[in-house]
């Protein structure tokens, strides 16, 4: 093994060239606990351990604020400049928000802006000498993400995608539905936990859930977790909330919710589709021999279950390279 401190991220190498796993959103939560793919560099360590190849591990903050979000494009100078002071003051949540979904950072001065762009430049050439690229990121064991407990996009094009979306997935979850039924009730479980963290948050800030009294981010949660609720929960439950969103009901619905959601399973582009990954796009395009599969796997798998996580990723990985 030979390891490589960068400016910004590790990389570790093993013997074999690839494949390529990456974790762009390892790095530390400062300033926001959610701010960080918890675990992700768990799940892709055990990964590398098992295939070998080369690991790239971000110790980045990726808040706009503090470091770099690896998986967002390039900020003009002008605009990195222009929004630093809206994010050091925490103003305007809404263009907070549309700028985080584009760009991955803002800067104090031109020098300051300069050694992001270096770091981020650095990362992306680093990840970019890669032609089997797997991505490894976290997603919140939220309503919205059910029935997934690991959710995989690619940037391959139409025949990895078809092979993905009729194939592979279909022998993953056969192979893996003991584990799967399992953890079915640990699962429900931590969506719980999570969906309860939420609304205190929000009612630490807020006050209420109330959609015109909170913020954007809050807001689109909770409207995909209300989609799920009345997809899987009961008249009585689905009624409650629809009338009157307090977090009594809300919770209420949350559980009536997952007590009829199936079993847990591994999907294909079932919440994410790799539109907001900015980065890779701009950076690992054009795609030539490449295939690169990006992995949202569910903070409970990634903190209960990092080997099952990474012997499932290490499957698919496999399957796409038949």
């Amino acid at each position: 093994m030979r390891v490589e401190f960068k400016r910004g991220y590790i990389v570790y190498k093993d013997s074999g060239k690839e494949p390529l796993i990456v974790a762009p959103h390892s790095g530390p939560a400062l300033d926001i606990v959610t701010s960080r793919d918890d675990h992700s560099e768990t799940v892709a360590s055990l990964c590398w351990k098992r295939m070998g190849g080369t690991l790239i591990i971000s110790s980045m903050p990726r808040e706009r604020l503090w470091g770099v979000d690896f998986n967002r494009d390039i900020p003009n100078l002008k605009d990195a400049l222009d929004n630093f002071e809206i994010f050091l003051n925490k103003d305007n949540i809404t263009k907070r928000y549309d700028y985080m979904k584009k760009y991955g950072w803002v800067a104090k001065d031109e020098s300051d802006y300069e050694t992001r762009l270096k770091i981020y430049q650095g990362f992306w050439e680093e990840v970019s000498k890669g032609e089997n690229i797997i991505i490894v990121h976290k997603a919140f064991p939220k309503l919205k993400f059910v029935p997934s407990i690991m959710d995989i996009t690619t940037f391959s094009g139409e025949k990895i995608k078809n092979k993905l979306t009729d194939e592979i997935v279909e022998k993953i979850n056969g192979k893996y539905s003991y584990f799967l039924e399992k953890i079915k009730e640990d699962y429900k479980e931590a969506i719980m936990f999570e969906s309860k963290r939420m609304v205190l948050n929000i009612l630490r800030i807020y006050k209420t859930l109330k959609s015109d009294k909170i913020g954007v981010i809050f807001k689109e949660n909770i409207e995909k977790d209300l989609e799920k609720i009345n997809m899987y929960a009961d008249k009585i439950a689905k009624r409650r909330v629809n009338y009157s969103l307090t977090p009594t009901n809300y919770l209420e619905a949350v559980k009536n919710s997952l007590e009829n959601m199936p079993n847990p399973k591994i999907t294909f582009e079932n919440v994410f589709s790799g539109e907001l990954s900015f980065g890779p796009k701009r950076k690992l395009f054009p795609l030539k021999n490449k295939k690169i599969i990006q992995v949202e796997g569910s903070g409970f798998l990634n903190f209960w279950h990092p080997h099952i996580a990474a012997e499932i990723i290490k499957d698919i990985y496999e399957m796409v390279n038949e």
